[in-house]
């Protein structure tokens, strides 16, 4: 089973580089597929779509999510909320049918840094908002049914092994991993950088892990980089 992570930086699919984007999304032929910061819309209609809440404290721009979770079939017991502690409209998860058999998958944009500190609310200091999101989702992974395989997929707005993030946060981001097993971290082939989306899950292995280069033709599609992970039963 396929599954694809690429941030569409709300390029609508019409758009040049949004075309490129779903272009090389639809050609990896994936049954799963998570596009943070994209338009309900993004993909076409034959594939079943559920979105996060539409309200993140900022601005609505109608038909904006800043999760939307993409599937070759239909979804079940649909959830986008998650948890009233989450920092809202970043959140959605269900359950779906793949070549693997039933699928857990739980869709998820940790804020950035800077979010709702000089715009928005401007009630937060940097990466408090995100260091919030992880740990309300903690307990929510933990309390995850371990009777069928799991998907974690997203913007985590961090790199692993760290990089950029301070100490405090990258230890809020392991601590919410707990026992998944994260396939994204490090050096990603096809990747001139550690990205900032991530793909882990449970009772799944990776037997291939490549990348979407943000850059295409000497044009910026992305400011993240895709993945493409393919998983097997564990």
């Amino acid at each position: 089973m396929k599954v694809l992570c690429w941030n569409a930086q709300w390029h609508r699919a019409s758009s040049p580089q949004g075309a490129v984007l779903r272009d090389r999304l639809l050609a990896a032929k994936a049954e799963i597929v998570c596009c943070p910061e994209a338009h309900k819309d993004f993909l076409p209609d034959e594939w079943h779509g559920i979105f996060s809440r539409p309200d993140t404290g900022y601005a609505i721009k109608p038909g904006r999510r800043k999760v939307t979770l993409w599937s070759q079939q239909p979804w079940d017991a649909i959830d986008d909320l998650g948890s009233a502690d989450l920092p809202p409209g970043r959140f959605v998860r269900a359950t779906t049918n793949t070549s693997l058999g039933p699928v857990h998958v739980i869709g998820i944009c940790v804020p950035w840094p800077d979010a709702h500190v000089s715009d928005g609310r401007q009630d937060r200091q940097r990466w408090e908002d995100h260091i919030l999101y992880l740990r309300a989702l903690q307990p929510m992974l933990k309390a995850v049914e371990q009777d069928i395989p799991t998907v974690l997929i997203g913007d985590f707005n961090q790199s692993m092994p760290r990089r950029r993030a301070p100490q405090r946060a990258y230890e809020e981001l392991r601590a919410m991993l707990g026992d998944f097993k994260v396939w994204t971290k490090g050096e990603i082939a096809g990747l001139d950088t550690l990205p900032l989306c991530h793909i882990a899950g449970s009772r799944l292995a990776a037997t291939k892990v490549t990348g979407f280069s943000r850059w295409h033709d000497g044009r910026r599609l992305s400011d993240h980089d895709g993945l493409d992970v393919a998983l097997a039963l564990r």
